[in-house]
């Protein structure tokens, strides 16, 4: 049996390159330590959640104060990054909320984003329903009790090119990338992490596990038992009307529909000839399952005007999910210099960049935001025994 040689001494490693490891990487590069991140896969891929074209941004985010600082941390250093390196990451297209103003609604999620907007002097604009059928008459399905909440500075984040970018960026600074290598196994030693991969051993000061879908996997039954791997699919189907469904005359759009349940559809601008929908748990939904026309007449056709049947792609990713559906940032119990990046729970893409800002900061000692809403403990009945 050949004998596994330590291949690397390091001070930080960063195992999971999908887009909070990534941003962790990127930050821990500029610290000027020895930094290694570690991928099962070739970042960016179509194995976990962190593709797809499109990913949401708003600033006024409906699931709780405790995520507006990263929000809002994130799409500062978006514009940063734009700018130094001449990348187009967020299109600003508007973010448009539409949801029921009725006090029997089965979310509160429009109520929420309005709070806090107003709150925290995030610009806005609310709409009545008659408002917002005039403005945007492609959306047929409008309801008498909607009303439309719209940030105008938000829109989407292009996921591919900021990994690609952020990855290049982690390189040139000297961090070292290892591609389609998985890891075995992690253990603490003195003084730090040891991780074993298929090609060695890597000894590092203090290491971050940011895997998604993998994360239990990785830790074992205990955290495997605690996440949860949801696989959620979208639909591109092709446009009729071209000019309607543009960034200058749709934004990037989160509808809950009473008449379905309150699901909610997160629908795309068109760049081209289709438009992506996303609606959360249609997999395993056996009113719809994989059909894309099962698809199309529920969540497309009572609601949107001048799109086609035709169905020109689908696409699945993995979200990773605790049972509160909040993120999970804090350290491994029993691996003293492990922190833990995961679930982000289906929403963690618009905060990810400033969480990896705050998670370098963390292992560097440098001053950081505070993540106690994220930490382990509210789950410590869930964690007992392996």
């Amino acid at each position: 049996m050949a004998t596994v040689q330590t291949i690397l001494d390091v001070d930080y490693a960063v195992i999971g390159l999908g887009v909070m490891g990534a941003s962790t990487l990127y930050f821990l590069a500029q610290s000027g330590g020895k930094v290694v991140g570690v991928d099962v896969h070739s970042p960016p891929h179509g194995l976990g959640a962190s593709h797809g074209g499109y990913k949401v941004t708003r600033e006024a985010v409906a699931e709780g104060p405790a995520y507006l600082h990263f929000a809002r941390r994130s799409n500062a250093l978006l514009r940063d990054l734009e700018q130094r390196c001449g990348a187009s990451l967020m299109q600003r297209t508007g973010t448009l909320i539409i949801g029921s103003e009725a006090t029997d609604s089965t979310s509160s999620f429009l109520h929420d984003t309005v709070r806090i907007a107003k709150a925290n002097g995030i610009p806005h604009e609310v709409m009545p329903s008659k408002e917002l059928r005039r403005r945007y008459p492609q959306l047929i399905g409008v309801a008498d009790e909607d009303a439309g909440y719209l940030e105008p500075d938000a829109g989407f984040i292009r996921p591919e090119l900021l990994l690609d970018l952020q990855i290049a960026l982690a390189e040139q600074a000297g961090a070292q990338i290892l591609r389609n290598t998985a890891v075995k196994r992690i253990a603490p030693i003195s003084g730090g992490v040891e991780i074993e991969t298929e090609e060695g051993l890597i000894r590092t000061r203090q290491a971050v596990v940011a895997a998604g879908r993998w994360m239990g996997e990785l830790l074992g039954d205990r955290f495997s038992s605690l996440l949860t791997v949801s696989r959620q699919r979208t639909f591109t189907f092709r446009v009729r009307d071209a000019a309607a469904y543009r960034a200058e005359r749709f934004p990037t759009l989160m509808w809950f529909r009473e008449s379905v349940g309150g699901d909610c559809a997160t629908v795309f601008p068109s760049e081209g000839s289709g438009v992506k929908f996303f609606v959360a748990d249609t997999e395993d939904d056996p009113r719809i399952g994989m059909s894309g026309d099962r698809f199309f007449e529920r969540h497309v056709e009572p609601f949107f005007a001048g799109l086609s049947p035709q169905l020109l792609a689908t696409e699945t990713c993995f979200y990773t999910s605790t049972p509160d559906h909040r993120f999970l940032l804090d350290w491994h119990p029993d691996i003293p210099g492990l922190f833990l990046v995961s679930a982000c729970s289906g929403h963690g893409f618009k905060h990810a960049v400033g969480i990896g800002e705050t998670v370098s900061a963390v292992l560097t000692g440098k001053p950081a935001s505070d993540l106690s809403a994220f930490n382990l403990t509210r789950f410590s009945a869930n964690l007992q025994g392996d």
